[in-house]
């Protein structure tokens, strides 16, 4: 651990000489979804959620303006907003949730292009899964995308930064980005929506039959992702 830890900050400095602005974002993405996280589920938890639970097109509207920037400038994990969303409204509102996905994608990648260039090798060395990715994809920047967004293991805030880097196009990230989010905030949403029927059910003390077939589709959905990797990385 703390050899990892001295890497990092000697990574860090490398990447404060040359932009720091560059180095202030990686920290920021580091950092700031966690504090995010634990603020939001403290709002959450000590507020009376009764009131937000309404389901209208002004729900649906600030639930799009609100996680565009929430997610676009790393103050929340997607993953965690998507749970928090399928929890609270269910699916009427999940193609606000998609919008709002795409507009923090945009955001995100904008606010990178205003940054340094000259960082990716330096950036990469710290998430060696995402280099990986990176160097399988590189020749096709519709693929790379795809499978970045895809991949459970590098952070929706890091992947705008990367994409900026990689100057992949904002059409690209719009278009293909869209299709690699999708597996993972289904998922994600529909784990709140199923917390939410079993906590219903247990209370009304029957079984809940939407539950458990979201479940099953849960495991098939992961068991796709992971097959799909896998044939991949036997391809390449």
């Amino acid at each position: 651990m703390p050899i990892q830890s001295i890497s990092l900050f000697h990574r860090l400095k490398l990447i404060y000489k040359d932009s720091p602005a560059m180095a202030f974002a990686l920290l920021w993405v580091m950092i700031i979804p966690i504090v995010g996280s634990s603020l939001l589920l403290s709002f959450l938890y000590e507020t009376d959620t009764s009131s937000l639970r309404e389901t209208n097109f002004l729900v649906g509207f600030g639930l799009t303006l609100i996680g565009s920037i929430m997610m676009g400038f790393a103050f929340c994990p997607t993953t965690l907003l998507a749970l928090i969303t399928g929890f609270f409204w269910g699916w009427t509102v999940f193609p606000f949730l998609v919008i709002s996905y795409s507009l923090a994608s945009l955001l995100g990648y904008f606010v990178g292009l205003k940054l340094d260039h000259n960082s990716l090798g330096i950036l990469l060395e710290n998430y060696p899964k995402a280099a990986q990715v990176v160097q399988e994809k590189r020749s096709k920047m519709g693929t790379l995308i795809f499978f970045v967004r895809i991949s459970p293991v590098i952070p929706f805030a890091l992947s705008n930064l990367l994409f900026a880097l990689l100057r992949t196009g904002w059409k690209n990230v719009l278009i293909y980005g869209l299709f690699g989010m999708l597996p993972r905030t289904v998922m994600a949403f529909g784990m709140g929506v199923m917390a939410e029927s079993i906590l219903e059910a247990l209370s009304n003390r029957k079984g809940s039959l939407e539950g458990f077939l979201f479940l099953a589709l849960l495991v098939l959905s992961i068991w796709g992702i992971i097959r799909f990797f896998r044939s991949d990385r036997s391809k390449t």
